[in-house]
């Protein structure tokens, strides 16, 4: 049974969540920013396609694949590179399988993409992602909406016969999750319903490409080896792994993947088969070790110097289970202790503690309480306060334990002197029992002192984090833009051969970059000289209407876009600060015309009485979610994450409402654009 849910939890994982690691490697970074310059000078669209294709490999975080994942796409789409097109499929469709409400705009990928793939090694693919989308949504439902949609999705291809071999594999990949879903809506795990249907599946991967082919296998394979894990059939669980590491041996070894994915990632897709064959009940020790030596090679020959992080975190992971399993409980603590090693630098504290966790039970089953006990204070260093408290506890008992060991053994030594000083050892009993019994008194009460104070700085470092993270990967991604464009293009003016129009046409262009990038820092000085103000801003006599249509006339005219006003009168004066005021509509403005490609924007602006002035601008253009009204005021937020800025106007404006003694609120009551309204105590 534990066999059994284990499966089921690295089956979604597979389906669902991709794993990234960070590391710190000189080498490849230097790779990186080689292939970040190739890229900027880079002239021919199928060698910039390579190029983003292995930069998108090579990159650790999940912003930075994502943001090199969608480059690919555009350039591969528009070069008609259906490898490349494919390749970045991963990325995007992960995106938006996560994201609930994305369902639309994963649909419109797909569509767009099947005619190109059609006929070429990535055919396939989006029957891949449409299986796996719906495989995301039976599983993250509740109960009896799981129910639902598993009845509901058997009931609608009843009528709907595949039209290709991947349409065929992932409608019995789906009735075998429905099937399996169904029988345990009861409670009981019942994947065994569904190996009819994916022993068809499996007949089915010799006739597709390539890619499809191991990404569909990859799926299944979790599937079937957690079936005959449960049904013990070691026969057929030792067959299919076998087959399954020979496709994907054949796969990286595709002329065409070595050639133009060279830094692909190979390690999760041999992870759940290799990590099974290791540590499997069914499977004896003989052949176990056959398995992981044929694992350690895989490592060995497979892993580069720039990515060895990775691979060697989920080998050591998988070294400790191996050992840990069979007993080994030396060579378990010494990969145990390499894996903590390499995963300190990441700062993964959860996983960490988990390490640590894992150390002091194996000091446990050796006998050896003392380290035991000094692990799992390592663990209340990593652990939340809540964790740190059982732990505590779990260490005073170690203590105690050391220490009846230890007199045990100063017992037998008195026993074989004739048990001479018995009246010494039983006092050193109760001196130990007294010791222990006060410390756990003092520190049970220190413990929820800290538990209190951990939790608040804990949430405070968390959104320090978040706010650095989200700061560090703007200014990565809006500041090396415009920096990158004014240095290549004044190299270019530099190295002379230019004719005139070229020289002014380099010109304007460096003169825009610089402007954008000025706009960039001015917006952060902005948003920083506001939160250094305590007060509210100073207020003089203003003519708001007249405010208004000086900005107005400012906006660049933007074919299919009318602009409007629409005022209480022909002027409105109320006290304000001219500049910080004008600011909040430009930035409103800004926003309103950078997110309507046709129709209007709209400004309105009266009195509401009781000395308060509102000030409305309303747009036709795509409109923000409801879900979102509060989060678009967020600094760094951006709806649309490939779009160009920071993520600082809005925030900016509502700084600027607050010192004014106002509010700016998005009125989601409005549904044919995106309207915000400003309200001001004048």
């Amino acid at each position: 049974m534990n066999n059994t849910r284990l499966m089921t939890k690295l089956l979604w994982m597979l389906l669902c969540v991709g794993f990234t690691a960070s590391a710190s490697a000189f080498p490849k970074d230097r790779l990186i920013d080689s292939l970040k310059g190739a890229y900027a000078a880079e002239g021919d669209a199928r060698r910039r396609v390579d190029i983003l294709l292995n930069l998108k490999d090579l990159t650790d975080s999940s912003e930075d694949e994502m943001f090199y994942a969608r480059k690919l796409f555009d350039e591969a789409f528009a070069a008609g590179d259906a490898f490349a097109v494919g390749s970045s499929l991963g990325s995007l469709a992960s995106y938006y399988i996560a994201r609930p409400g994305s369902a639309d705009s994963l649909g419109k990928l797909l569509r767009a993409v099947e005619p190109l793939l059609e006929g070429s090694s990535m055919e396939g693919l989006p029957a891949y992602y449409r299986m796996v989308d719906m495989a995301r949504r039976i599983q993250v439902a509740g109960t009896e909406e799981s129910v639902r949609l598993c009845q509901d999705y058997v009931d609608s291809v009843r009528t709907s016969p595949p039209h290709t071999v991947c349409d065929e594999a992932s409608q019995l990949f789906l009735k075998g999750i429905a099937a399996y879903k169904l029988g345990s809506a009861e409670g009981r795990m019942h994947m065994e319903r569904g190996l009819p249907y994916w022993t068809d599946e499996a007949a089915l991967l010799p006739k597709m490409r390539p890619t499809a082919r191991r990404n569909f296998h990859a799926n299944l394979i979790t599937c079937l080896i957690s079936v005959y894990g449960t049904t013990r059939d070691r026969d057929a669980l030792v067959r299919t792994a076998d087959d399954y590491l020979a496709m994907l041996d054949a796969y990286y070894l595709d002329p065409e993947v070595v050639r133009r994915r060279p830094y692909i990632p190979k390690e999760m897709s041999y992870l759940v088969c290799y990590y099974t064959m290791c540590t499997s009940p069914l499977i004896d020790r003989q052949r176990a070790g056959a398995y992981y030596d044929r694992y350690r090679r895989f490592v060995e020959s497979s892993s580069s110097r720039d990515n060895m992080l990775l691979d060697r975190h989920w080998f050591y992971n998988i070294s400790v289970s191996y050992y840990e399993h069979w007993g080994d409980y030396a060579n378990a603590m010494v990969y145990n202790d390499s894996l903590i090693l390499v995963s300190r630098p990441a700062g993964m504290s959860a996983q960490l503690a988990d390490m640590y966790a894992r150390r002091a039970n194996l000091y446990e089953r050796m006998g050896r309480y003392k380290e035991a006990g000094g692990a799992y204070r390592e663990v209340i260093a990593v652990r939340d306060s809540l964790a740190s408290l059982q732990y505590a506890q779990r260490v005073g008992e170690l203590e105690v334990q050391y220490g009846l060991d230890k007199v045990e053994r100063d017992r037998a030594l008195l026993l074989a002197q004739k048990r001479r000083n018995l009246l010494w050892f039983i006092a050193v009993i109760l001196a130990i029992a007294i010791v222990a019994v006060v410390y756990l008194w003092r520190n049970l009460t220190r413990i929820k002192h800290l538990e209190h104070n951990l939790r608040i700085e804990s949430q405070r470092a968390l959104e320090s984090d978040r706010l650095k993270r989200d700061f560090m990967g703007s200014m990565s991604h809006e500041i090396r833009t415009p920096l990158n464009a004014i240095n290549g293009f004044a190299e270019l003016i530099a190295e002379g051969g230019l004719s005139k129009e070229e020289s002014v046409e380099f010109a304007q262009i460096i003169r825009d970059n610089t402007q954008l990038f000025t706009a960039l820092i001015n917006d952060m000085l902005e948003v920083s000289q506001l939160d250094n103000t305590v007060a509210e801003l100073p207020k003089m006599p203003v003519d708001i209407c007249q405010l208004i249509r000086t900005e107005i006339e400012r906006l660049p005219p933007k074919d299919g876009v009318e602009y409007r006003m629409d005022f209480a009168g022909p002027e409105i004066v109320v006290p304000l600060h001219r500049g910080y005021v004008t600011e909040l509509i430009r930035e409103l403005l800004k926003n309103a015309v950078k997110f309507t490609p046709k129709g209007s924007v709209t400004v309105a602006c009266g009195c509401a009485g009781n000395g308060l002035l509102t000030l409305s601008v309303t747009d036709t253009g795509c409109g923000i979610d409801p879900a979102d009204a509060e989060r678009v005021f967020e600094r760094f937020y951006k709806a649309d994450p490939f779009a160009q800025g920071l993520g600082l106007g809005l925030s900016l404006c509502r700084l600027i409402a607050r010192k004014s003694g106002g509010e700016i609120r998005l009125d989601t009551s409005y549904t044919q654009g995106a309207r915000f309204v400003v309200t001001l105590r004048v």
